[in-house]
């Protein structure tokens, strides 16, 4: 009798004990997700790329978006393609690391020697993966990034051409395709 009665009181006891360890493991869960949760919120990021954050970039280039190659046209090559401008970019920050937008680019050149005259406008969309945010957030280091922003772009678009050969009076238009990349 001794027996089935401390056999009673385990098979109440017993469930009863292992509702109450399953209730805090459960408590102690739930307050675990939330301190992760607060974290989360907690952790700002306040680099120079945020997510939903628009930017205006203006930027001087050495290269424009036609590349580096010789200006030719017909039988005449007139120096290098190290031709000079000016580039606006509109990016948006659909991620803290990606953004997308548009950009509008403008080159000119003034040959003397030939009396040529060069101009190029391109515009189209681009994407960007900002690198230096990233490496920023990952490294346990201040690397500026909130000053400073680094980035691998993509750009896909248009572009107009004209070559004015003032010497012979001769004015060439052209357009075209444009893909291309780089670091910014």
């Amino acid at each position: 009798m001794k027996k089935l009665f401390i056999l009673g009181c385990l098979l109440f006891l017993l469930p009863d004990s292992t509702f109450v360890f399953a209730q805090q493991a459960l408590q102690q869960s739930t307050v675990k997700k939330e301190k992760r949760q607060q974290q989360k919120t907690e952790h700002t990021f306040d680099g120079a790329s945020t997510k939903g954050k628009f930017v205006i970039q203006p930027a001087l280039n050495f290269g424009h978006h036609l590349g580096l190659g010789n200006i030719n046209y017909g039988s005449a090559s007139y120096g290098s393609g190290l031709v000079p401008g000016v580039t606006l970019n509109l990016d948006y920050n659909v991620h803290h690391y990606v953004s997308i937008g548009v950009y509008y680019a403008a080159a000119f050149r003034n040959y003397k020697t030939a009396d040529v005259f060069y101009l190029a406008h391109v515009f189209g969309a681009r994407t960007a993966f900002h690198w230096w945010q990233l490496l920023d957030d990952k490294l346990d280091a201040d690397l500026f990034s909130n000053k400073l922003d680094i980035d691998v772009h993509a750009h896909l678009g248009a572009y107009l051409l004209t070559l004015n050969d003032r010497a012979i009076a001769y004015k060439y238009k052209t357009n075209g395709f444009n893909a291309g990349g780089g670091i910014a």
